[in-house]
C-alpha cells in the first residue's frame, strides 16, 4: 500500500464519509427518542401483529420475527432495508470512482507515470474503499449505542457489535465485486451498470422468496437472505459462518481482481 496516495484517495472521500456517518446518526438518534413513545402504545402493537408476513418481507421482517421489540422497530424501520441500501450504494459508487472513473478521467495514468505498481495502487484504493466502509459501519454502531443510552432503551452491547461485524463483512463483498466489475470493463458506465444490477437482483430475490412460500427457494439464491439484523440482534441466528463465508468471498474475489488489474489492457 502507498501511503501517501492513500492520504489523498482518503481526503477526497473524507467529507462524503463524514456527512453520510451525520446523517446515520442523526436518523438513529431520531428513531431511539420516537421508540419509548411508541412502544407505550398499545395500539401500534396490534397494528404491527396485523401486519402481512409478505408485507412484513418487504420491510426485512422475518415471517416469524417478533414485532414488540426494540430490535425489531430499529430493524424494520433502518437496519434491514434503509441502511443495507445505502451502503450498498455508497460501496458501488465508490468502488467505481477508485478506478473505472480514474480511467475515464486520465488520473489512472497519471499514477501509472509515477513509480507505482499496479498492485500497489490496487491495495491503496481496496485500503480507502474498506477503511470508510469500516467508519460507516461504526458510526452506526455508535449512534445506536449512544441514542438508545440517551432514550433509556436497554439492549444487548455485544450483538450489536455482532451486526457491526456481520454489516462489515457483508458490505466489503458488495464492494469487492463491484470493484472487480471496475477492473474488468474499466468503462465507468458499464461497471456501474453491472455492480448496480447485480446487487439489485440479490436484493429481488431476497424479497420474491420471502413473498410466497412456493418462491421461498429464490431466497437461496440472494446474499441478503444471509444479512439478517433483527435475528442478528434479538439472538436467533448465529452470524458467524455468514461473516466467515462473506470474508471468503471478499478475499477470493480480490485476488481475482488483482490478478485482472495487473494484466488488464488499459486504454489510457
Amino acid at each position: 500500500m502507498n501511503r501517501a496516495l492513500f492520504r489523498a484517495m482518503f481526503k477526497q472521500y473524507r467529507k462524503k464519509v463524514v456527512a453520510i456517518s451525520t446523517g446515520i446518526v442523526l436518523y438513529e438518534g431520531l428513531l431511539t427518542w420516537v421508540y419509548p413513545v411508541i412502544a407505550k402504545n398499545p395500539a401500534v402493537a396490534e397494528i404491527a401483529e396485523s401486519i402481512p408476513s409478505a408485507v412484513k418481507t418487504v420491510f426485512g421482517v422475518p415471517e416469524n420475527g417478533r414485532t414488540d421489540t426494540f430490535e425489531a422497530f430499529i430493524a424494520g424501520q433502518f437496519l434491514s432495508r434503509i441502511w443495507v441500501m445505502l451502503m450498498a450504494l455508497y460501496g458501488i459508487e465508490t468502488a467505481n470512482a477508485l478506478l473505472a472513473k480514474m480511467v475515464d478521467d486520465g488520473s489512472l495514468a497519471f499514477l501509472l507515470s509515477t513509480p507505482v505498481s499496479r498492485s500497489e495502487i490496487l491495495w491503496t484504493q481496496t485500503g480507502v474503499l474498506l477503511s470508510t466502509n469500516a467508519i460507516l459501519v461504526a458510526a452506526t454502531i455508535v449512534g445506536l449505542y449512544f441514542g438508545t443510552f440517551c432514550s433509556g432503551i436497554e439492549i444487548e452491547h455485544g450483538r450489536y457489535i455482532d451486526l457491526g461485524l456481520l454489516g462489515l463483512s457483508f458490505f466489503s463483498l458488495i464492494e469487492i465485486y463491484s470493484l472487480f466489475f471496475s477492473t474488468w470493463f474499466v468503462e465507468e458506465e458499464r461497471a456501474l451498470t453491472y455492480a448496480v444490477g447485480l446487487t439489485l437482483v440479490f436484493y429481488g430475490l431476497d424479497v420474491a422468496g420471502g413473498l410466497s412460500n412456493k418462491l421461498f427457494w429464490l431466497k437461496k439464491l440472494s446474499l441478503f437472505q444471509w444479512f439478517q439484523p433483527q435475528e442478528v440482534l434479538e439472538g436467533t441466528t448465529d452470524p458467524l459462518w455468514p461473516i466467515i463465508g462473506f470474508s471468503v468471498a471478499s478475499a477470493v474475489l480480490w485476488f481475482l481482481t488483482k490478478k485482472v488489474f495487473e494484466t488488464k489492457d488499459l486504454a489510457i
